[in-house]
């Protein structure tokens, strides 16, 4: 690599040393030149046609020699000043095609002077953690990460950071988990703290990773509470009724109605644990129609009839997206585990009061309805549902009485503003 660049910088010297090259280079070939004519070309001509003839040539040649090397040299340095205007246009127009990348991007981008404070500052990253350019600009790197120190040290360390996770603080205090990269600008001291960091919020990611993780805990207890106990159950069943064979038949035959009821149940219920696994790709699909389809989808496994409406105005901030997909997955494992529903409706819409606008989440079965006063939280999961709507400062409510007109569930969520979390 460095042979390779030697060559091209000999091929290609910079305007300023051809220049210096011809100021040394010049004069002494001009007075090569002259000193050759004079001691061979002008002395024959004087020793054979005289002195006339030789200052008719003389006059000419002086009279040539300086225009054309003056001639040449423009020239030459003509072509070097169109070669650098025209390198300079190519960095110009590339510089400003980072600037544009740059500045569009949802990524923040920064960068750090040799003192290790921010230099510049891009629309991503106001966005992101709302200073702006004017805020933060010039303020050490601590005010924005708190483990600026360990970052710096890997970075000597290791000349480039990829992939760091770390926290970082925004205008108002708060911490948000980012996905950083750092590398080292490539000009200075090797101890220089000059440096490029592109930070991406990781916020969604990290609810969506918290998703799995609670999904998997759920599952685990549906399968230890739920298949495993039933089967446990069977099990004695079964026992029971093979004790009993000879001496009460009829006993045996309500026994193994019994046991096949609970083995429908429990197919179903692995069945539903197993949909549960599948993901959902919102990703591709965009969150409202990935949450459609699962809502679809469930309610073909357990043998609904699902209804579900969104309004066309809606559109689900990603920060209330894992917040949404809980409350509605909550609720349909609900109905499905005590309501005795053959249907369900799902409403989604937003709705504006004094103090901002709302999603509204609306869900209704027609199952068997239950007293809301009288029924552990814990055991509908009415507890998680409440502490997901309380951190994004939102409200709900349960309409339901003893077998009459199902359940109704409505959540009020703002669309604007912070969480607790």
């Amino acid at each position: 690599m460095g042979d390779s660049m030697s060559t091209t910088d000999w091929k290609n010297p910079p305007l300023i040393e051809r220049i210096r090259w011809l100021r040394y280079v010049l004069p002494p070939i001009l007075a090569v030149v002259v000193v050759a004519y004079q001691l061979g070309v002008a002395q024959r001509l004087a020793e054979r046609y005289g002195h006339p003839l030789h200052y008719a040539v003389e006059i000419a040649f002086y009279s040539l020699v300086g225009p054309i090397v003056t001639w040449v040299t423009l020239i030459w340095i003509e072509h070097s000043l169109a070669e650098k205007e025209q390198l300079e246009r190519q960095v110009q127009a590339r510089t400003q095609q980072l600037a544009s990348l740059t500045a569009v991007s949802a990524d923040a981008i920064l960068s750090l002077d040799t003192n290790g404070r921010i230099s510049s500052w891009n629309r991503g990253a106001e966005r992101m953690l709302n200073y702006k350019a004017e805020e933060i600009v010039g303020q050490p790197l601590t005010a924005l990460l708190p483990e600026a120190e360990q970052l710096a040290n890997r970075l000597h360390q290791q000349g480039e950071v990829q992939n760091f996770e770390t926290m970082a603080r925004m205008a108002d205090g708060r911490l948000i988990p980012v996905d950083l990269s750092q590398t080292r600008q490539t000009t200075g001291p090797k101890d220089s703290l000059a440096s490029l960091i592109i930070m991406r919020d990781i916020t969604v990611r990290r609810e969506r990773e918290a998703i799995l993780e609670e999904e998997r805990a759920r599952i685990a207890r549906d399968l230890h509470d739920g298949v495993a106990q039933t089967l446990y159950f069977l099990a004695l069943k079964a026992d029971m009724a093979r004790q009993q064979v000879a001496e009460n038949p009829d006993q045996v035959r309500a026994d193994l109605k019994e046991i096949g009821q609970k083995i429908r149940q429990v197919i179903r219920d692995v069945r539903r644990t197993i949909f549960a696994l599948r993901p959902l790709d919102w990703a591709r699909q965009g969150f409202l129609p990935a949450l459609k389809q699962f809502v679809h989808d469930f309610a073909e496994q357990v043998g609904w009839q699902a209804n579900m409406e969104i309004a066309p105005d809606v559109v689900v901030p990603p920060r209330l997206e894992a917040t949404v997909f809980r409350l509605v997955q909550e609720s349909l494992n609900n109905v499905a585990k005590h309501a005795e529903a053959t249907q369900i409706w799902v409403q989604i819409c937003t709705e504006s009061e004094e103090n901002g606008r709302f999603l509204q989440i609306i869900i209704r079965d027609n199952g068997r309805g239950f007293d809301p006063t009288q029924t552990k939280a814990g055991g509908l999961g009415l507890e998680q549902m409440d502490a997901r709507v309380k951190a994004v400062n939102g409200r709900w409510h349960i309409t339901s009485r003893p077998h009459q007109n199902g359940t109704t569930i409505t959540f009020h969520l703002p669309l604007t503003g912070e969480t607790n979390e």
